[in-house]
């Protein structure tokens, strides 16, 4: 039988050395005192591990334990704030719902504010248009009754105020008729009713006591500046003339050669006088009544009669004759323009809108 070329080849085995045991039972003891060692080590550095692990866990624990804390305290104040936000939103919620409840009751108070302004503005139109009519009315009155411009102008300046004021679109034809009004009576030149007033009543005074023409005397020639022409006479020269000169005027012969001059009874004087003051008397009524055409009539009337029936002679007579002649012809007008246009505007205005225009 053959063997295989690779089979080991028996090698020598070698002699026993009597020292061998011991030498490995020397290695065996140091090998187990290195594992011994190398174990005691390995346990030593297992309890340090353990050890510092257990420390390290105790940390971790007070480091958990801490957090914690830190997380309950931190549930317990959001718990806190939540508990808080809770009672402030039903706060808030109160709140919000008394606010609609405030804001609903406001929105009805301002629907009524809104009805009763707009009740308040309709009022207030009507109140400012009945003042301004009786404006116009006292205006009139002024006008009509006493004549007075200042008065009457004043009125119907307040007048114009108030609708100034009232500023409304639909009255702007109201307003723009009083200004017309207004601006005539400004127009008008001021007259002193009251100075013609008291001169016309001392022309009336006048009447009674100025001469008239069927009894005045006649001029006398100046005895004085012909006693100076003369040649100086004696006492008894002069009394027998002036006895004489006296006893002619006892009786007084006396020719009227105007031919419109008629004689007049003691009794027509009376009336003459007396109808001549009535006659003044009543241009001072015209005059303050502005009646131009009877004021100025009356005063031609009274100067025609002062012409004809009194003595122009007399200074009191002439100057009586001119001041009425003055007066009756004067260019000064007395009339005054109405304002019967804004008085039937604004009545026509208060009654477009149902007012009273009583």
């Amino acid at each position: 039988m053959t063997m295989p070329n690779n089979a080991p080849v028996d090698t020598p085995i070698p002699a026993a050395d009597p020292s061998a045991p011991a030498t490995a039972q020397r290695r065996l003891k140091r090998e187990v005192r290195l594992a011994l060692g190398i174990a005691g080590l390995a346990v030593a550095l297992t309890v340090l591990a353990g050890l510092e692990a257990q420390r390290e866990i105790q940390e971790a624990r007070k480091d958990i334990q801490k957090e914690v804390a830190e997380l309950a305290a931190s549930a317990r104040q959001g718990r806190a704030i939540a508990e808080q936000s809770q009672g402030s939103n039903k706060d808030q919620e109160a709140r919000l719902l008394a606010l609609e409840g405030q804001f609903a009751t406001l929105q009805g108070q301002q629907l009524a504010l809104d009805g009763l302004y707009r009740d308040l503005s309709i009022n207030r139109v009507d109140s400012v248009l009945a003042e301004v009519e009786q404006a116009v009315a006292i205006a009139n009155q002024e006008l009509l009754l006493a004549g007075d411009v200042r008065m009457a102008i004043r009125a119907m300046e307040d007048a114009s105020r108030r609708m100034e004021r009232l500023n409304q679109a639909s009255l702007l034809n109201l307003r723009r008729i009083i200004d017309q009004d207004l601006r005539r009576l400004r127009a008008v030149p001021l007259i002193d009713v009251a100075g013609m007033s008291v001169r016309i009543d001392n022309f009336a005074s006048a009447a009674d006591t100025l001469p008239l023409a069927a009894y005045a005397r006649p001029a006398l020639p100046d005895r004085a500046a012909a006693s100076a022409e003369a040649a100086p006479k004696g006492f008894w020269a002069r009394l027998r003339e002036q006895w004489v000169a006296e006893l002619g005027m006892a009786v007084r012969i006396q020719r009227i050669d105007a031919a419109d001059i008629p004689p007049l009874l003691p009794e027509q004087t009376f009336f003459l006088r007396q109808t001549l003051k009535l006659r003044l008397l009543t241009a001072r009524q015209a005059l303050l009544a502005r009646d131009e055409v009877t004021f100025r009539g009356d005063l031609r009337t009274a100067a025609r009669w002062i012409d004809s029936y009194y003595d122009h002679q007399d200074r009191g007579v002439i100057k009586l004759s001119e001041a009425l002649h003055q007066m009756a012809d004067g260019a000064t007008s007395i009339s005054l323009p109405g304002v019967e246009a804004s008085l039937s505007a604004v009545r026509d205005a208060r009654a477009a809108r149902g007012g009273d225009t009583r």
